[in-house]
């Protein structure tokens, strides 16, 4: 069996800014703001074991019980084994430490750490480039699935940390942020994951916003804009954290003017009860219309904050590394 675990993402500014839809066509290009998160996707892939009565087996919120790779429901596996052509009879288990559908960039998470478990169980060719097997993640989300996907889930679910990616029709290009323990302790202490309470479906969410992007350029350059000063704000050590809130409200404005649907009435109650709380600012994760709503809360006042919030907040630190296997089958080798 090999075992892949890949993080999932949060980001922080630039959402939006990395369809190509966007950044293809704008002068500055996109770029987004964010980090890989210690919640994984897990994708184990298998050889059937003989005398089973199907050659395929995908275990997931359902299970693919079939003969052929044209009979898989799920996807995004049944797109890569037609891609490679692998007709050899597998097992797949996929599951993961928080709720798919909300925000968090699992989808392509999952892509990423299949492909990574595919090439290693078949011996397939790879440059074993973080970036290489981001890019061929967005090829198949993008062209052969296909779905509406932006490129930057790929990039952080495959070389993990937080990053400045830009996007442009050269390709993209990533900045690693490190940040002093201590501030980087300060980050972490001060962001708060929060369930909104409903899921979404994040395809069409993602629709709705590329089709808004001709109208919507100058809110979507605003985005990079707020990304490129949030980076300021973390390298700059002289600068308050909290400076950070204001922008993620300002981001979270210019995400309901680019596509007024990624809120709900019981989403806007969330978010003025978390500024109530005492959160400096918040946006929702993804493309909208649910999932988790991220705040930055000062750590003073972070204790209370989630006691009066309660169940819903979710904890989390920053995953340096990217999609990584955490067993691999000697036999493989």
């Amino acid at each position: 069996m090999i075992l892949t675990a890949t993080p999932l993402r949060v980001s922080l500014f630039g959402g939006g800014s990395d369809y190509p839809e966007f950044f293809m066509s704008s002068p500055s290009g996109g770029a987004v703001l964010g980090m890989a998160i210690n919640k994984y996707v897990y994708v184990a892939v298998q050889d059937m074991h003989p005398g089973q009565d199907s050659r395929y087996r995908v275990q997931y919120s359902k299970v693919d019980d079939c003969q052929t790779v044209v009979e898989i429901k799920h996807p995004a596996v049944k797109a890569i084994l037609q891609y490679y052509g692998i007709d050899t009879p597998l097992e797949f288990h996929c599951f993961g430490d928080m709720p798919g559908r909300a925000g968090l960039g699992s989808s392509s998470a999952f892509c990423v750490g299949t492909l990574k478990a595919l090439q290693l169980h078949f011996n397939l060719p790879t440059t074993g480039s973080p970036l290489d097997l981001a890019s061929e993640a967005i090829a198949f989300e993008r062209h052969i699935i296909p779905e509406t996907v932006g490129f930057q889930d790929q990039i952080f679910a495959a070389a993990g940390g937080m990053n400045f990616i830009e996007f442009g029709p050269r390709g993209s290009k990533i900045q690693r942020l490190a940040l002093p323990v201590e501030r980087l302790l300060e980050l972490e202490q001060s962001l708060v994951l929060v369930y909104s309470g409903s899921m979404r479906d994040d395809h069409k969410m993602a629709d709705k916003q590329v089709a808004a992007i001709p109208n919507k350029s100058t809110a979507i350059s605003n985005l990079t804009s707020l990304a490129q000063q949030g980076k300021e704000i973390l390298l700059d050590t002289k600068q308050p954290l909290s400076h950070l809130g204001n922008l993620l409200h300002e981001a979270w404005v210019s995400k309901r003017d680019i596509c007024p649907e990624v809120t709900t009435p019981d989403i806007d109650a969330l978010y003025m009860k978390g500024l109530s709380l005492g959160a400096d600012g918040g946006k929702l994760l993804g493309a909208g219309g649910g999932g988790f709503f991220l705040f930055f809360v000062p750590p003073e006042r972070r204790a209370f904050f989630e006691h009066q919030i309660g169940s819903l907040c979710f904890p989390f630190q920053i995953a340096h590394l990217g999609s990584r296997v955490v067993q691999l089958n000697e036999t493989k080798l």
